[in-house]
């Protein structure tokens, strides 16, 4: 099934972010891999790629997320590479946030992780980011 994150202001956009997992591996202990395809939509752009996470590194974004209204802004980032992601808390409006997130160039190119990156912003809620990387679950 597939989860999107859309821009507060879609309508006028078209900037939304998706996620459909696509290959649940077998538990080995308590970890297990989720297979997935992130994809970037401005429109009249998409792009996609598959990547593979552990169900630990969902784990990790979400804790990190709970800490989001102790800082203006930070990085979130997960223990697989590939996928990272910003945020700016809007000084306007207390729930709301800038959200970025990165595909790493270098992971997609040659399954290397470095520091260059191809990213999307959109503005949305902290509870509507929350439940987006909640249902990679």
């Amino acid at each position: 099934m597939a989860y999107t994150l859309k821009d507060r202001s879609y309508e006028f956009s078209k900037t939304e972010v998706t996620h459909e997992v696509f290959k649940v591996g077998k538990r080995e202990g308590s970890l297990f891999e989720i297979e997935f395809t992130l994809t970037f939509s401005y429109g009249f752009l998409d792009y996609s790629h598959n990547f593979v996470w552990l169900n630990e590194d969902i784990e990790i974004l979400i804790h990190q997320m709970n800490k989001m209204d102790q800082r203006e802004s930070g990085t979130l980032g997960t223990l697989s590479p590939g996928v990272s992601f910003s945020y700016l808390k809007d000084p306007h409006e207390k729930d709301l946030y800038e959200f970025t997130v990165y595909m790493d160039t270098g992971y997609i190119n040659a399954y290397m992780g470095t520091e260059s990156k191809l990213g999307i912003t959109l503005t949305a809620s902290k509870n509507e980011i929350k439940e987006w990387v909640a249902s990679l679950k």
